[in-house]
């Protein structure tokens, strides 16, 4: 049936009134650089690689039941809708796209592990120019893209939040009358509303595991309900809503009975208007851009937003001047970007920068390029043209233009909306003279002597939040450090300063250079190589002044053709191939990735801008094995999971590494695999006793025995009394170096922490968490990043699992099994001073039975109920179903009283009861379809 014409005149004028205003090209360098790049930049040379998690529309690193896309999509509705527009002038939380979701994943109301890995994926894009909060908008851009929805127009600049925002995620139970309500409080009518849930519910579906009275598990396949029929963005959810068959699971079927059919209730708020507008393609696609534009633009009032993004026709990327020794040139290098989308490459015939001196006077000769790459994004497509060339000091650079010219003979010039490409050559880090040895990262920099100002280095690392943490959160913080450089030599006329800092790890680090007003900043540590490289008063006795590429994602070894008619360099192309060994580790082949999972999963970074066989090594030191998969992606783990095998073709991994253009760095779905040399020539090594070593936790050493995995301290080391580190570290060694403390702590696989006391913020962690090898011995745990294997002198207590929390001896004490099981749990009672939650053994009268599913098609208890979402407690729950034989808490903030379990209600995993209570984060209070269950022992 149509649509009224009435009715899609009222919501065409209502998608004129919120349609987006006209976008202008930005002046580079602009404070949405960094968004732009991961915005367009999805495939290819300088590729970020953003899109691959939502490309194709089915993806899912967590295999089947999961859509990667949707997730993003909910996650940006989640982050928004605690948005209270009625605190908008009055000083108090406004909400909005903030990221406060990082911090609201065990309120409750954000059930699912999608937030937590949307998150996690984030946490890799995120940095000081690229807040969370943006991230999470384009997450919306790039999901409804991917599944060939409609371009949601972009703008930068939100600001994350700290912590929290309050409670207030529509639930499928609310009612007619408390959602309207909650979007008004939003700042969304009913029209608003239907439309944002329609547009949110094309895509997705529902998890039985979370919502079993929604949906029935071994109802759906994998357990997982499609909204509608399709995966990808179109109308059906409507269509099929109005003219059937309906299978929305929040419409029809098993919620109807338990109230929880909230999309039938949202759609019929007007009669079901809205959504017959909405079975018209162009009148879907027309609303959702408009209302997922205005979700992602729900921002507090204090946040000023950009201008809508559009691609640069020419932008600039990776710009670096150096100072060669003797000090009377530099080198300029970099790349120029162009966009590609209308103006094919093939019309292209040369890219040349046009430059003024330091001075601003115009030099004759141009600076040509040579072709060194290309990349896409969902819609745009980008070629890069590469420099490297040589200047005098004496004149240097200040800007350029680019000059473009067509095959045709046309020229076009780029000026950067008027005022050229800046560069400054005042303040110049040093790349070559640089380097990150063994954590130890050193700067080196180039000064002009003219700049009087103190010359300061700065480090940005992203450093976990604890668990245990006032605000804990799957995205790491930023914490950024300032030094005082030390000048040393002078060269022409440059002063060169150095600076020394130790760092947790290159995966993530920035870093920069600054004096007064002039900088160099925004550099990768993960760029840098082991050597710091020497910087000569004298100048050499001969220099070139050549154009070369520094680039090719080509594997051909073909020569790369410049497009001007300036000459290559001639020096000999060298091949690419496999390296056979990296350091410890020898190459295994090229390997598929595993079935419905990694085939490392024991820890990941990312670098699609850097990243070399020798980087993913170092990242991996302490795991058995290692690979590098789509180019820029390090994946590392002590074993392969099951259905990774040597892929057919070892000519599969064929992307060239980023970072080093003879070396390949795997493909998609395929990964150039590595594993420790000495258990790739002895599997199963037989020790001096003829019997079979494996690897393990190694129960006791001399005088210490294991303690537990432990995390640092927050903003602190958990073991701050001395360190050695060791690249033959072992269990062993660590202890005997520690012999006149305490405790001893492995960590990282080489290093060696000591100390008498823990400091503030180091809590215990699952035992798996402790995953990294010794670098001395393959068949020892010592620790892994953030995370230390701990041994106590003279201890007694050798635990550490998950849940358990060890304590010196005296504080070990029972807790009673729980009826039905035959096991004797053993676990530790609180530190004086406690620092994360943990599962209390018992409250008042009551005994902890464990963590519980809901039973089959019923509450697992259902003789009472209480609801509490803001200050929910166990001993709350305990006082209100006083006198019957059971109590849960689930979901947070729902109490649930009982005489018995009801049937089809089980055992689970101690650690699915995961969300903190409203009323005391240190306390679990179950999770979704997750009680945390106790019973009467008296």
């Amino acid at each position: 049936m149509k649509p009224p014409y009435s009715t899609i005149l009222t919501v065409l004028t209502w998608i004129a009134v919120f349609s987006s205003d006209g976008a202008a090209q930005p002046t580079w360098p602009s404070s949405i650089d960094e968004l732009e790049d991961v915005m367009f930049l999805g495939s290819g040379y300088r590729s970020r690689g953003f899109h691959s998690f939502v490309t194709p529309c089915s993806a899912s690193p967590d295999g089947p039941g999961r859509q990667t896309a949707a997730e993003w999509l909910r996650a940006g509705f989640h982050d928004m809708a605690t948005t209270d527009i009625y605190y908008a002038n009055k000083g108090i939380v406004h909400g909005g796209i903030d990221a406060s979701l990082a911090f609201e994943l065990n309120d409750g109301e954000d059930i699912g592990a999608g937030f937590n890995s949307t998150l996690l994926v984030y946490a890799n894009f995120f940095n000081s120019r690229l807040p969370v909060a943006d991230l999470i908008a384009l997450g919306v851009y790039a999901s409804v893209r991917a599944c060939s929805g409609p371009v949601i127009p972009m703008r930068g600049g939100r600001i994350d939040a700290t912590a929290a925002g309050p409670l207030g995620v529509p639930q499928p139970q609310n009612g007619i009358g408390q959602f309207t309500n909650q979007f008004a409080r939003m700042g969304f009518n009913v029209t608003d509303m239907i439309a944002m849930t329609a547009c949110g519910h094309t895509l997705g579906g529902v998890h039985a595991e979370d919502f079993t009275n929604i949906v029935a598990p071994g109802t759906a396949p994998n357990d997982f309900q499609l909204f509608d029929d399709t995966l990808e963005f179109d109308n059906n959810i409507a269509t099929r809503y109005i003219n059937g068959p309906d299978t929305d699971a929040l419409s029809i079927g098993i919620s109807t009975a338990s109230g929880r059919n909230s999309d039938f209730q949202v759609f019929s708020a007007d009669n079901n208007a809205t959504l017959q507008a909405m079975t018209v393609p162009a009148v879907f696609n027309s609303m959702c851009i408009s209302i997922l534009q205005r979700m992602i633009e729900t921002v507090p009032p204090t946040v000023t937003l950009s201008a809508v993004i559009e691609p640069y026709e020419v932008k600039p990327a990776g710009l670096q001047l150096t100072l060669l020794s003797g000090g009377t040139q530099l080198t300029f290098s970099g790349d120029i970007r162009v966009r590609t989308t209308v103006r094919s490459a093939a019309q292209i015939s040369s890219v040349q920068l046009l430059y003024t001196d330091r001075n601003g006077a115009s030099v004759s000769t141009p600076i040509d390029t040579v072709v060194a790459g290309t990349a896409s994004g969902f819609d745009d497509s980008f070629s890069f043209y590469s420099f490297s060339v040589d200047l005098p000091v004496t004149t240097s650079i200040s800007s350029f233009t680019v000059l473009i010219t067509g095959t045709d003979g046309t020229t076009e010039t780029y000026d950067n909306n008027g005022g050229g490409f800046p560069i400054s050559d005042s303040v110049i880090v040093q790349t070559p003279q640089s380097c990150v040895n063994n954590g130890d990262l050193t700067v080196v920099a180039a000064v002009r002597s003219s700049v009087t100002t103190p010359v300061n280095m700065t480090v940005t690392e992203k450093v976990p939040r604890k668990a245990g943490s006032p605000t804990p959160s799957p995205v790491p913080s930023l914490v950024s450090t300032t030094l005082d450089m030390v000048q040393g030599d002078t060269i022409g006329p440059y002063n060169i300063y150095s600076a020394s800092y130790s760092i947790a790890s290159v995966a993530g680090t920035k870093y920069g250079v600054a004096s007064g007003s002039f900088s160099d900043t925004f550099k990768d540590a993960s760029d840098l190589g082991t050597t710091c490289g020497s910087l000569n008063v004298s100048e050499p006795s001969s220099t070139s002044s050549s154009i070369v590429s520094t680039s090719s994602t080509s594997v051909s070894s073909s020569p790369i053709v410049s497009t001007s008619s300036t000459p290559v360099s001639s020096s000999p192309i060298v091949p690419i191939s496999s390296t056979p060994t990296i350091g410890a580790y020898s190459f295994q082949g090229c390997y598929t990735e595993a079935d419905s999972t990694r085939a490392l999963t024991g820890a990941s970074f990312f670098n699609y801008t850097g990243m070399t066989l020798e980087q993913c090594a170092t990242e991996c030191v302490g795991f058995s094995y290692w690979g590098v998969e789509y180019g820029g992606e390090c994946y590392c783990g002590n074993s392969l999971n099951t259905g990774s095998v040597l892929a057919t073709n070892q000519g599969d991994c064929s992307f060239v590494c980023p970072g080093n253009s003879y070396e390949y760095c795997g493909a998609g779905n395929r990964l150039e695999m590595y594993l420790l040399s000495s258990l790739a020539s002895s599997p199963s090594s037989i020790s001096s006793t003829g019997t079979t070593q494996t690897l393990h936790i190694v129960p006791s050493a001399g005088l210490y025995n294991y303690y537990g995995c432990y995390t640092e301290g927050d903003g602190d080391r958990a073991l701050g009394a001395a360190f050695y580190p060791s690249d033959t570290n072992t269990i062993e060694d660590c202890v005997a170096a520690c012999s006149p403390y305490l405790y001893a702590g492995a960590e990282y696989g080489r290093e060696c922490w000591c100390g008498n006391s823990f400091g503030a913020g180091s809590a215990p962690a699952p035992d798996s968490d402790c995953s990294m090898v010794c670098t001395g011995n393959q068949y020892e745990y010592c620790g892994a990043g953030n995370r230390l294997s701990v041994y106590i002198m003279n201890g007694t207590f050798a635990g550490g699992s998950a849940g358990s929390i060890p304590a010196s001896s005296s504080q070990i004490s029972s807790i009673p099994s729980s009826p039905g099981s035959s096991s004797t749990a053993t676990s530790a009672t609180a530190a004086a001073t406690q620092t994360g939650a943990t599962i209390k053994p018992s409250i008042g009268k009551y005994a902890y039975y464990g963590c519980q599913t809901e039973a089959t098609n019923i509450r697992a208890l259902n003789e009472a109920s209480y609801y509490n979402y803001t200050s929910m407690t166990l001993e709350m729950c305990a006082s209100d179903c006083g006198g019957y034989a059971y109590w849960g808490v689930e979901y947070g903030g729902e109490c649930y009283c009982g005489n018995s379990l009801n049937a089809g209600s089980t055992n689970a995993t101690e650690s699915d009861c995961s969300f903190l209570c409203p009323g005391d984060d240190l306390e679990y209070c179950g999770a979704g379809n997750r009680l945390s269950t106790y019973y009467l022992t008296e």
